[in-house]
């Protein structure tokens, strides 16, 4: 059920004019909708003339839903000049990672397979944020059934980094983060299987979270490996994050949630794992912006305390084993009777999930299990030892180029996020600066089951206290 909130009494005048400058923020935009200063209608043909102007050097969507879209952003105009109630998120432009069903709608998973596939139903994350209000513009490009590795001879080209097209914008939620970061929408669906909505949020420079496993229902998804399978959501700051969960999870409304966010984190106690970031798979640039991301913890009031985690490459090992498994069992069948309809990419890591024995997958299991009870215990309130939040790097490096992805296709990446799409346990990832070659770089947040909240307060606070998008000239949402 989405809670709604009432627009007001009066009905509000809105003078439909064409938008040069969109609100920079979600929440601006929010703000600007409901005082009747800018119409959905606006926001709607904004993005689409942006998606006409620039998707053809970035690619970030498969399927634009114009005539869809604008009928809905009408619609909301017409209820809020009538002083209807309205969902929480009404007339925002979103779009949705393709391998969400969407009634009457293509839902392709980046696949040639799936090209003309048109389900009769929306997943539940769509019907929820449908009911929010929020605006689907379309459905966003994405590894070949979230598992494929973009290649030249792709049949949807891959969708391209927002702040440097030569480079790779993630991994398969890879078109929703490029068209957030590129200014097409303020907010886009995405799956993290093994990192999959951190990852692209760490490459692209935005803010992605994975929530507690199965907070937002999977129903309605092209499944990766159903154990794992979380659906997130990838915005431009945190606060704009906060105010979608709010919306796909139920609240009443989320200025309450806003309102209580701290710019302090007195006494918080934040866990690090001083191995996981002098890993060797771990830049010298990041390691920097690492060390200097603690200190901003510190500034903030938070007390950093070390931690031992399960080895990284030993994560890693067992999240491929499990993923490797389990999207070998979904895609069998494409693999077996369909492989023409394939790309190298996907054809690469289907032969190399084929090869998972069953016993070894059982094996990885039960060592996910043990992770979790580690998680568990250094999360447990009766442990003298416990701590609040862990802290690690959301990505390795920054986004290496299209070609050199295309070149190592199997190459290790991201394992740093592996951990607790393993666990469950929810896990968000946000700027923390710039490498010298202009890409950004991330930080990640991870808490105890449920504890979203406690995530996006600490976020906050450290986005605020660094704010390294200040003094930008090249913030790609705000390019004309």
């Amino acid at each position: 059920m989405v809670h709604r909130f009432a627009t007001g009494s009066k009905p509000l005048s809105i003078d439909h004019k064409v938008m040069n400058t969109p609100p920079a923020t979600l929440e601006e935009a929010l703000t600007l909708l409901k005082q009747g200063r800018v119409s959905a209608t606006e926001l709607v043909e904004y993005s689409l003339r942006r998606i006409h102007q620039k998707d053809v050097d970035f690619h970030a969507f498969i399927t634009v839903t114009k005539d869809e879209a604008m009928e809905h952003a009408d619609l909301i105009d017409q209820q809020r000049k009538n002083g209807e109630d309205l969902g929480m998120l009404a007339g925002i432009p979103i779009a949705h990672k393709d391998i969400f069903f969407t009634n009457n709608i293509r839902t392709t998973a980046g696949s040639k397979a799936f090209s003309e596939f048109k389900p009769d139903v929306d997943a539940i994350a769509v019907q929820i944020l449908k009911e929010s209000g929020a605006i689907s513009l379309g459905k966003t490009n994405c590894h070949e059934f979230s598992f494929g590795s973009p290649s030249a001879e792709d049949f949807f080209p891959a969708a391209r980094n927002p702040w440097n097209p030569e480079h790779m914008p993630g991994s398969s939620s890879s078109g929703s983060a490029t068209a957030v970061g590129i200014g097409f929408c303020y907010a886009a669906t995405g799956s993290d299987t093994g990192g999959s909505i951190r990852h692209p949020a760490a490459a692209s420079g935005l803010v992605g979270m994975k929530p507690t496993q199965n907070v937002i229902p999977v129903e309605g998804l092209i499944p990766l490996a159903p154990s794992l399978d979380t659906v997130g959501v990838l915005t431009r700051n945190v606060r704009d994050n906060l105010i979608v969960l709010c919306a796909m999870t139920g609240a009443d409304d989320y200025q309450p949630f806003l309102d209580g966010l701290q710019l302090q984190l007195n006494d918080l106690k934040i866990g690090v794992d001083v191995d996981h970031w002098q890993d060797s798979s771990v830049t010298m640039e990041v390691r920097t912006a690492f060390i200097e991301a603690l200190e901003i913890l510190k500034a903030l009031g938070a007390l950093i305390v070390p931690i031992n985690l399960p080895d990284i490459k030993n994560i890693a090992e067992v999240a491929s084993k499990i993923i490797n498994f389990e999207a070998y069992k979904q895609l069998d069948p494409f693999y077996t009777h369909q492989r023409d309809l394939m790309g190298s990419g996907l054809i690469q890591k289907l032969k190399t999930a084929s090869g998972v024995k069953e016993v070894d997958y059982t094996a990885a299991l039960l060592q996910s299990e043990d992770f979790t009870q580690g998680l568990n215990h250094l999360f447990d309130l009766s442990n003298l030892e416990r701590v609040d939040v862990i802290v690690s790097i959301g990505r390795e490096a920054p986004a290496e180029t299209m070609a050199s992805l295309m070149a190592n296709p199997l190459g290790a990446r991201s394992s740093c996020n592996r951990l607790y799409s393993l666990t469950g346990h929810p896990a968000m990832t946000i700027p923390m600066g710039f490498a010298s070659n202009g890409m950004p770089l991330a930080i990640q947040f991870a808490g105890n089951f449920h504890d979203e909240y406690l995530l996006y307060q600490v976020a906050h606070a450290f986005e605020t206290k660094i704010h390294c998008l200040k003094d930008r000239l090249d913030i790609p949402w705000m390019s004309v």
